[in-house]
């Protein structure tokens, strides 16, 4: 695990999930989503829910970008779980309860300016959720029904 000094940017205000330094403080600052939501950041908030076993097993009908009624009842159950307040809305202290299980698993491999992020709760195994380039430092998701990667937008997938 890799630590900066540099803290995240302010990502509600640039329209992405986004930081820079450490990916470790990179969920403090994010806004909320609702049902009915169909983004990128929607996409992230599903594959933590997938991580630690609240949706489907299979990656590809649990990560797709819809924030539809299971997600939200999979939210309710994540937030009840981890002390919060269970209202099904994915907010700054939901996102920041789940930044506490990020790892840095480092720089890519085959890419350098891609740091990978990983997720590892006491409920979950070690997941891959996203990666996060370096050089704009916005959040890739992999979607799951197709399998390609999308930046992690609050407006769209």
């Amino acid at each position: 695990m890799l630590a900066f000094d540099t803290t995240a940017h302010a990502a509600v205000s640039n329209g992405y999930i986004s930081g820079s330094g450490s990916v470790l403080d990179d969920l403090n600052d994010e806004g909320s989503i609702y049902q009915g939501n169909i983004s990128g950041a929607t996409a992230v908030w599903q594959a933590i829910l997938w991580s630690d076993g609240y949706l489907n097993w299979d990656y590809a009908s649990s990560v797709d970008c819809d924030f539809g009624p299971a997600t939200k009842a999979a939210t309710v159950a994540w937030q009840r779980d981890h002390g919060l307040s269970a209202d099904g809305i994915p907010g700054p202290k939901t996102f920041s309860a789940a930044g506490k299980y990020l790892i840095d698993a480092g720089l890519s491999a085959t890419n350098s300016n891609m740091r990978i992020i990983e997720y590892d709760s006491p409920q979950s195994s070690l997941r891959f959720i996203a990666e996060r380039n370096e050089t704009n430092g916005r959040w890739l998701v992999m979607i799951g029904s197709s399998s390609a990667w999308r930046y992690a937008s609050y407006t769209s997938c």
